[in-house]
């Protein structure tokens, strides 16, 4: 197995690099990188009969890289920051050591005065633009890495739409090089312009404005989602029942939750939306609400860590990771069975929540209880009054209670 060192090449032109990038790079037997890094290493000394070749597609690395013995991968910047260094470690784990240079991040910052601790980091290379509007909030500073979808203009029009078209964007170009060029527009302004910025770019939002698209805080009002219509009403669970759902699943960084009879998705929105260190799966066999669920993960920006799954439950669980964390909506009539499935998948330590309308569903929630001899850590039922209005007169109109049950898989039990 090669060993593996990903040199960071940083922003400055030529390249600065430290004593062990140099060593690296001489004693390796195979230098891979995009045409550009390739070139701005010419004049460094290295193997003279090491290989040379352009980074193919991560997928393909491992086979490229087969016979050699030490391996150089080239990267922009900082390959532990939305870099390929990440992605190497998981894959190959010890073998793989990186070697940082100064990111195009903290290039701009640099430029704008912007202090990096203050900044969200953004990644939009090869990822849908969409994702973005997660962070679509008034005061924030965000750094944003991009590619030919997420151009400056694309994003000024996003900023626009949800109302934030006052923001400041900075635009930074060829960071490192000598025609490194910083400009500022406004969004309003930048939305309509047709001018043509260099590939190499990072673009800096200061958001201002009037917001009023996401929210800033858990119980996203339910006017909010896209839902199949009236008929769609009662298959969007509501925000009041929501709330207590997240307070009882407790989602915490890494978790993978599952989301059973998602609807269209608004638990499984809020779940992927407040913990993006997690990952979600959320299950919809009915064609209409899955694609309402799809419109949500976009509108959203939570396609990084929220993946729609249309079938029905049970089957469509087999090819899934073991979840932390449950939350079963909706059944089709197998209550019963997927509570029992879902215990057993559910890793020790995890929660499992389950909600139920019907009196018959009320029972099987505890019936199970019985069957694993546990009662709930919480057993609970939430009944709200909404406003309404009848001959012109105000008046509280009662919604269906729902009935949450919670039940917490000890550490030591085993599957």
């Amino acid at each position: 197995m090669p060993q593996i060192t990903v040199i960071g090449l940083g922003i400055c032109q030529p390249p600065l690099l430290n004593a062990e990038a140099l060593e690296a790079l001489h004693f390796s037997d195979c230098i891979m990188g995009s045409p550009r890094q390739l070139e701005s290493i010419a004049h460094i000394q290295t193997n003279a009969t090491a290989a040379r070749m352009n980074l193919p597609k991560l997928k393909e690395i491992t086979n490229k890289i087969k016979g050699f013995d030490k391996v150089v991968v080239l990267a922009s910047g900082d390959p532990l920051l939305f870099g390929i260094g990440k992605y190497l470690q998981t894959q190959r784990d010890s073998d793989v050591s990186c070697i940082s240079g100064i990111s195009s991040l903290q290039g701009a910052c640099q430029l704008t005065g912007l202090s990096l601790q203050d900044a969200q980091l953004v990644s939009l290379h090869g990822r849908p633009l969409s994702n973005l509007n997660r962070y679509l909030q008034p005061n924030q500073n965000l750094l944003i890495l991009t590619d030919q979808h997420s151009h400056p203009q694309a994003i000024a029009q996003a900023l626009v739409a949800a109302n934030l078209g006052q923001s400041k964007v900075h635009v930074c170009e060829r960071l490192g090089y000598d025609d490194q060029n910083h400009r500022q527009y406004a969004a309003n302004e930048l939305a309509t312009s047709t001018h043509a910025f260099a590939e190499l770019q990072v673009t800096v939002v200061q958001t201002q404005g009037g917001g009023n698209v996401m929210p800033n805080f858990p119980g996203i009002p339910d006017a909010h989602f896209v839902t199949d219509g009236e008929s769609g009403k009662g298959l969007l669970t509501k925000r009041e029942v929501r709330l207590n759902i997240l307070s009882l699943l407790q989602p915490a960084p890494q978790d993978t939750a599952w989301d059973i009879g998602a609807g269209c998705g608004g638990v499984a929105i809020e779940l992927a939306l407040w913990n993006p260190l997690g990952k979600v799966y959320a299950m919809e066999h009915h064609n209409q609400r899955v694609a309402c669920l799809s419109a949500n993960i976009e509108a959203f920006g939570v396609s990084a860590n929220l993946r729609a799954i249309k079938g029905r439950a049970p089957d469509c669980l087999k090819d899934l990771p073991d979840p932390d964390k449950i939350f079963i909506g909706g059944s089709g009539g197998q209550l019963s069975t997927l509570l029992q499935l879902a215990w057993q998948r559910l890793k020790p330590g995890g929660r499992l929540v389950a909600s139920a309308v019907t009196e018959p569903s009320k029972a099987t929630l505890r019936e199970f209880s019985q069957h694993i001899d546990q009662k709930p850590m919480d057993y609970l039922q939430v009944a709200v009054s909404r406003h309404d209005t009848i001959a012109g007169q105000d008046l509280l109109r009662p919604a269906l209670p729902v009935t949450l049950m919670c039940w917490h898989k000890a550490l030591e039990e085993s599957k």
